[in-house]
């Protein structure tokens, strides 16, 4: 007797619909891109369990007959196509006819549906692969499919699936796609009974993009449109702000269909170029028009593949629709108040410039106003830049506990700087103006002497130690320290957080606030204290005490999309990795005037640090020059 037989139709039926039915979002797109074919104007995507336990997809489009909807859940049945010569000159959505017979392959499944020319419509239920009945039932124009209990005779798929909140912002990633390559389609999303997502379907994208992503991304978008030899591009592009760390925010569709293309990509990132941070990705959402005999999508069973017959002409329309938008286009950014500054004290100016400026500033109108109070460099202590002009009263008695501790982060160190005694007169511009004359510091854990000498390009600190002249890059010293410190708190998860005068609100993607909901307790173990505020929201009511003023919001986007980039859980790896980016964010940058005292409190820590000489992506904190490399550069030895 022969090895080889012909497997059952059950079997061949669940094989063949692994490659359309991934998770529940496959499902969705399947459905959704039905409902586009039929010309449906409206559409209603319902949800629960995160799609798992049930889906249904509601649309007003043609519907089908009773014949129609029998033939539908057979294997290759379809209606796009009739002949070969049709694949070369694929228009609509779907086309293979596997659609409706993979999900009825893992699924039970239901469908009304109703044709505008006939008085009743027609309800089939399917389970398994087989029908199991088709009546006559009332229901309005169009078609709606209900799907329950996704993979239930396919357990061994269960166990691949994600939470259902993960699988449920799947879901919305393929909703937000269809309305934002359909903006002609309303578009209603409903997960566990809530309205998540509905865009008005008046054809316009911006209208689209502000139910997909919010106000923010719609206010940060321009439109673009190049037009070449038969090909289209058509749609907009985000500026700076709206930039993402990864890809997740490049929209790239060809004939209305959503597709994941580098060439794309490479066009759009290469008229991004010097528009963007190293790093950093666009938004944009835009459609490719070509005849369709010039592109080939069959050649993926997920259909998110193309294949261009002109690789170089796409790629020349794609790159000047996007430059030409940002030519035209102001994209010097608008500098708006950060309401999350925490309180800090910094060095006063000298008299002189006091004077100086209240002469420029103060009202002709006399007034008897009380000045406002001032800091000594006594009561400055920590490392705070000096190019801050605000100035903090201290802490009284009555006020609330949070205020007490936060200023305690700012008391001086044990080891204050030692400064020769000048006339009281001159002490804020001394304080202010170190000189290379200033006595040797000798730090409390008795390292050797060293002399500050000054700080050059206000980034490079010079100091005299051992012989040696050493230049300290600010920048890359004060974010190891951070680093150092932030580690040694998480791994005794005890990282402590610092409270913002005003919380912000972030408004996220799909995926991202997916990302967010599911690793809610690892970013809070980073130190952030972050919620869920709203639809599609998060409010950040703290940070880490050792992120500094950091940018809240950027901060916080990058750690959710190295997370939502991760394929395993939080472990250590990743949590070093994200930790140094926030040590990155919090660190005094290069171009920062720094006075002796914070110069000082630096140095001290840096010294301090054995065996370390780089900051957590590499680079070198000090470089050091002997005496004899430097009598030799000006010939005093040979």
């Amino acid at each position: 007797m022969g090895k080889v037989k012909v497997l059952e139709k059950n079997v061949s039926d669940k094989i063949a619909a692994g490659e359309v039915v991934e998770r529940p979002a496959s499902v969705i797109k399947e459905l959704l891109e039905n409902a586009v074919d039929a010309g449906a104007s409206s559409v209603c995507v319902e949800i629960k369990g995160g799609g798992i336990s049930y889906m249904r997809v509601t649309d007003n489009g043609s519907g089908m007959t009773k014949e129609d909807v029998s033939l539908s859940v057979i294997r290759h049945a379809t209606s796009k196509i009739a002949t070969e010569d049709d694949l070369t000159k694929i228009l609509t959505l779907g086309f293979r006819g596997e659609a409706l017979s993979s999900i009825a392959a893992v699924s039970r499944l239901e469908i009304y549906t109703k044709v505008r020319e006939e008085d009743s419509g027609t309800h089939m239920v399917a389970y398994n692969g087989e029908i199991l009945d088709v009546a006559e039932a009332g229901c309005p124009d169009g078609t709606t499919v209900v799907v329950r209990n996704l993979f239930q005779a396919v357990p061994a798929r269960m166990k691949f699936l994600k939470k259902d909140f993960t699988e449920a912002g799947y879901i919305e990633d393929i909703v937000s796609r269809l309305a934002l390559s359909h903006p002609e389609i309303s578009v209603k999303f409903i997960n566990n009974g809530k309205e998540i997502m509905f865009t008005p379907g008046d054809n316009l994208l911006s209208s689209a993009i502000y139910a997909v992503y919010g106000k923010d991304i719609k206010n940060a978008m321009v439109e673009a449109h190049f037009e070449e030899r038969g090909v289209s591009v058509s749609g907009m592009c985000g500026k700076s702000a709206a930039a993402r760390s990864n890809r997740g925010m490049e929209n790239f569709f060809v004939n209305g269909r959503y597709i994941k293309s580098a060439l794309l990509s490479r066009a759009t990132e290469e008229a991004y170029k010097n528009e963007l941070m190293v790093g950093k990705f666009p938004a944009c959402v835009l459609n490719i028009t070509l005849p369709p005999e010039n592109v080939d999508i069959n050649i993926h069973p997920t259909k998110l593949e193309a294949k261009f017959a002109e690789e170089k002409h796409i790629y020349h329309c794609v790159y000047w629709a996007v430059k030409n938008a940002l030519y035209q286009s102001n994209f010097v950014p608008q500098a708006q108040e950060h309401k999350n500054i925490k309180p800090q004290f910094v060095r006063p100016q000298s008299q002189a410039e006091e004077r100086s400026l209240q002469e420029q500033t103060a009202p002709q109108v006399k007034t008897n106003l009380p000045k406002e109070p001032t800091a000594t460099l006594k009561e400055t202590g920590g490392f705070t830049p000096t190019h801050t002009t605000k100035v903090m009263p201290p802490c009284s008695s009555n006020e609330p506990p949070a205020l007490k501790n936060r200023q305690e982060a700012f008391k001086p160190p044990a080891q204050k700087p030692i400064i020769k005694p000048v006339p009281e007169a001159a002490a804020s511009a001394e304080q202010s103006l170190p000189t290379a004359e200033q006595t040797p510091v000798v730090p409390e854990s008795g390292a050797p002497v060293y002399k500050i000498c000054g700080q050059v390009f206000a980034t490079y600190i010079i100091v005299e130690k051992d012989g040696k002249m050493l230049m300290v890059d600010q920048h890359a010293a004060h974010e190891r320290l951070r680093y150092e410190k932030l580690l040694q708190q998480y791994r005794g998860r005890e990282i402590s957080s610092q409270l913002l005068l005003c919380p912000e609100v972030l408004t996220l993607t799909a995926t991202e606030f997916a990302t967010f909901v599911e690793n809610q307790e690892a970013i809070c173990d980073l130190g952030f204290l972050a919620d869920e505020f709203g639809q599609k929201q998060i409010i950040v009511r703290g940070t880490p005490a050792e992120a500094g003023e950091c940018d809240v919001k950027a901060t916080m986007l990058e750690v959710i999309e190295m997370l939502s980039g991760s394929r395993k859980n939080v472990d250590d790896d990743l949590a070093a990795k994200m930790l140094y980016r926030i040590a990155c964010r919090g660190a005094v940058k290069a171009n920062a005037v720094l006075n002796h005292a914070e110069m000082t409190k630096l140095l001290d820590d840096v010294f301090s640090l054995t065996g370390i000489n780089t900051c957590p992506h590499g680079r070198p904190i000090t470089v050091e020059f002997t005496k004899e490399f430097i009598e030799k550069q000006f010939k005093r030895i040979v």
